[in-house]
C-alpha cells in the first residue's frame, strides 16, 4: 500500500527565542486512496456471544443472533469464522473453520437461547484461542465480543484482562467489543478494545446491533493498517509533556493508535515544552510503524518537525494559534469533561456532572465559528436536558462513549466501501 500522509501541524509558526513555551501540535495521518483494484483482506472472526439471563429483556438475543447472521452471510468462502456462546459455562458453537456453509452456521447460531450468569473472560478467551488457531497470515484477526452484564464469574478484573487483550494482539489477534444495554462495565470493554486493537460500541438499544455489525465489518474490510504505534522523539531539551488523546501505549513505550482505514484520516494532538532556541532547529522526531493486512509485512516511515523561525516571547505571545489545531485541542479537552461527567454521573453527583458539562460547554464555545464544535455544544444541550430523565448509568454510559470516540478519531467518521475508496479526506 501506499505510505500515508503525515502532517506536523504546530499551533504556532514559531518557537521562542528568549523563554520556554507550550506549543501544540496536531498530528495528523490521512490513509492514501487505494486504486480501483484495492483488495479486502481475508477475514479470520470469532463470533463471542453472551448468552447470560439478562439476554432475554428487549429481545437482546434475537438481535444479537440476527446480527450475528448478517455477518456470515457477508463473508466469503476462503474467510473464517468461529462461534462461542457464554454464561458461567463456555460452548465453542463453531469451531474455526471455512465460511462455506453459510446456511448451515447462519441454523446453528439460531439455535441460541439465554441462560446463567457472565464468565465473559473465559468466553472471550476461549474466541481468542479459537482466532489463533486459525490465524490467517496478511489478514484481520479479530474477536468480537458482545455482552449485556458484568463480568461476574471467572476472571474479572479488568486489569488482567485488558493485559490478556494486549497480549493477545501481540500474538495476531485484535478485539473489538460490543455493550448493549445499562448493565455492563463499560471500562472494562473500553479497555480491552483499546489494549486489544480493536474498536469499542455502545449500542443503547438492541435494534442497533445489525447497523453496528455492518460498520465493524465494513472497518475491517478497509482496512489498511493495524497494530499502528507512533513512536515519539523530542529533541535536546524538548519534553513531551502530554498526549490529549489518552492513548494506551504499548511494552516499547509507543503510543497504540486506531487501525488504518480508507477514508478515515487519525488526528491527535502532543502537547510540548520547548526550551529558547536561536535557530529554531529540529524539535521532534516521530516514527509511524503497522501492519499490512494484506501482506502481513511490518512498514515504518519518520518525519520531522523542525525549521520554525525563533522570534523574542513578546512576538510569539501575540501569534494567533492556527484555527484547526485549537479546534482539535478544543475538542478534545471537550472529550475529557465529558468523561468526567460520565464518572460523575455514575456516583450519582448530579451537581458534578453538571459542572462537567459546564466546563465542556465553556471549551467549545471558545473557538468561534467551528462547525465542528457547534455540532458538539447541540449534544452537549442534549446531554443536559437529558440528565434528569435518564437512569444515571445510561447518561454515564452516553458520556463516556462520546469521550471515547473523541478520542479516538471517529465520530461522524465512517469509513468509506474498499469498493467505491474515493478520495480521503482530513
Amino acid at each position: 500500500m501506499s505510505e500515508p500522509r503525515i502532517e506536523l501541524i504546530p499551533s504556532r509558526g514559531a518557537v521562542c527565542s528568549d523563554g520556554s513555551i507550550v506549543l501544540d501540535v496536531l498530528f495528523r495521518i490521512t490513509p492514501r486512496s487505494p486504486d480501483v483494484h484495492f483488495p479486502r483482506p481475508a477475514l479470520n472472526l470469532a463470533l463471542v456471544l453472551d448468552r447470560s439471563g439478562s439476554m432475554v429483556e428487549g429481545k437482546k438475543m434475537a438481535h444479537a443472533i440476527e446480527a450475528s447472521a448478517f455477518v456470515v452471510q457477508q463473508l466469503l468462502p476462503n474467510d473464517k469464522i468461529s462461534v462461542v456462546i457464554f454464561d458461567e459455562c463456555v460452548d465453542v458453537l463453531v469451531s474455526c473453520s471455512p465460511a462455506a456453509d453459510k446456511l448451515g452456521l447462519v441454523h446453528r447460531i439460531q439455535q441460541v437461547r439465554p441462560r446463567g450468569s457472565t464468565n465473559l473472560h473465559a468466553g472471550w478467551a476461549e474466541g481468542g484461542r479459537q482466532a489463533a488457531a486459525g490465524l490467517v497470515p496478511g489478514g484481520i484477526n479479530r474477536v468480537l465480543l458482545l455482552s449485556d452484564g458484568n463480568a461476574n464469574a471467572g476472571v474479572v478484573d479488568p486489569n488482567t484482562i485488558a493485559a490478556e487483550a494486549s497480549g493477545l494482539v501481540a500474538n495476531g489477534v485484535s478485539t473489538t467489543t460490543l455493550g448493549v444495554g445499562d448493565d455492563y462495565n463499560e471500562d472494562l470493554l473500553e479497555s480491552m478494545a483499546m489494549a486489544g486493537d480493536g474498536n469499542y460500541y455502545y449500542i443503547e438499544s438492541p435494534v442497533q446491533l445489525a447497523d453496528i455489525f455492518q460498520t465493524e465489518l465494513q472497518g475491517l474490510m478497509a482496512t489498511l493498517g493495524q497494530k499502528m504505534s507512533l513512536g515519539l522523539e523530542p529533541a535536546d531539551g524538548v519534553e513531551v509533556l502530554e498526549v490529549l488523546n489518552d492513548l494506551q501505549r504499548a511494552p516499547t513505550g509507543r503510543l497504540m493508535l486506531p487501525n488504518l482505514v480508507v477514508g478515515m484520516p487519525i488526528p491527535l494532538v502532543v502537547r510540548l515544552r520547548v526550551p529558547p532556541s536561536a535557530t529554531g532547529g529540529q524539535i521532534l522526531a516521530i516514527r509511524l510503524a503497522w501492519d499490512d493486512p494484506r501482506t502481513g509485512g511490518r512498514h515504518v516511515v519518520r518525519s520531522l518537525l523542525g525549521g520554525l523561525p525563533a522570534i523574542p516571547m513578546t512576538e510569539w505571545s501575540a501569534l494567533p494559534e492556527l484555527p484547526e489545531v485549537a479546534e482539535q485541542v478544543a475538542l478534545l479537552m471537550v472529550a475529557r469533561a465529558q468523561k468526567e461527567a460520565g464518572r460523575s454521573a455514575e456516583i450519582g453527583d448530579v451537581s458534578g456532572t453538571v459542572q462537567w458539562l459546564h466546563t465542556a460547554r465553556a471549551t467549545a464555545s471558545s473557538i468561534v465559528g467551528s462547525p465542528v464544535l457547534n455540532d458538539e455544544l447541540a449534544v452537549l444541550d442534549q446531554m443536559e436536558e437529558s440528565l434528569g430523565s435518564l437512569p444515571h448509568e445510561t447518561f454515564a454510559k452516553q458520556a463516556k462513549y462520546r469521550s471515547y470516540q473523541h478520542r479516538q478519531a471517529r465520530v461522524n467518521r465512517p469509513p468509506q466501501s474498499p469498493d467505491s475508496p474515493g478520495d480521503a479526506k482530513s
